[in-house]
C-alpha cells in the first residue's frame, strides 16, 4: 500500500467543501495544527505534542491549487531522531466535483512507501475516518463562505497540543 484512496459524496457544494479542506481553523480542528495557506509554494507544517506512533511535526509545501476543484501538497513526516528523516516527502492530492447537486471528493496519498508499514496501516484508517465522518462535518459549518470553530472543541480532539503555540491551533 503505497496509494491510500478514499472517496466520499458530501451534499455540500464544491465551493464549502474547499473551505472545509483549505480553512487553517478547520484543518486544526479535522487533522492537526498548522499554519496552511493555499497559496502554491507556501511551506507549512502540521505540528501536536509528542504520542506514540504519531509523528510531532510534518513539514508540507503546497504545490497546486485550483480553487474549488484540487489542493495538492507535500507531506513529509519529521522522525523524532532527525538521522532517520526521509529525503523524499509523499503527496497528497484532493479532488473535488460537481456531483448530484453535492460534492465527490477524492483524496489520494501517494508515495507511503517511505514510512513503516504499520504507520501507512494507520494513515489509511485515519484519511478514512476524515474523509467519511469530519471532512462533511466540517464543512456544515461553512456559511457564507466561511468556517465557524468549534466543531470539535480541542480538548476532544485526536491530539494534544499543550507546547503547540496558539497560532497554530486556532
Amino acid at each position: 500500500m503505497s496509494i491510500v484512496r478514499k472517496e466520499a459524496i458530501y451534499p455540500f457544494p464544491p465551493e464549502t467543501v474547499w473551505v472545509a479542506l483549505t480553512d487553517r481553523q478547520a484543518l486544526a480542528e479535522w487533522l492537526m495544527p498548522n499554519d496552511f495557506e493555499p497559496v502554491v509554494g507556501h511551506k507549512f507544517r502540521f505540528q501536536i505534542d509528542p504520542m506514540p506512533g504519531c509523528f510531532q511535526l510534518t513539514e508540507c509545501e503546497v504545490l497546486e491549487v485550483d480553487r474549488p476543484r484540487k489542493l495538492v501538497y507535500s507531506w513529509l513526516p519529521i522522525p523524532k531522531n532527525p538521522a532517520r528523516k526521509a529525503t523524499t516527502p509523499s503527496i497528497l492530492t484532493w479532488t473535488l466535483h460537481a456531483h448530484d447537486g453535492g460534492t465527490r471528493l477524492t483524496l489520494e496519498h501517494r508515495g507511503l512507501e517511505i514510512i513503516p508499514w504499520w504507520q501507512r496501516l494507520m494513515m489509511n484508517f485515519g484519511w478514512g475516518t476524515i474523509v467519511k465522518r469530519w471532512i462533511p462535518r466540517m464543512a456544515a459549518n461553512v456559511r457564507d463562505g466561511r468556517f465557524t470553530p468549534g466543531v470539535i472543541p480541542l480538548h476532544k480532539r485526536c491530539y494534544k497540543c499543550k507546547t503547540i503555540p496558539d497560532s497554530l491551533t486556532r
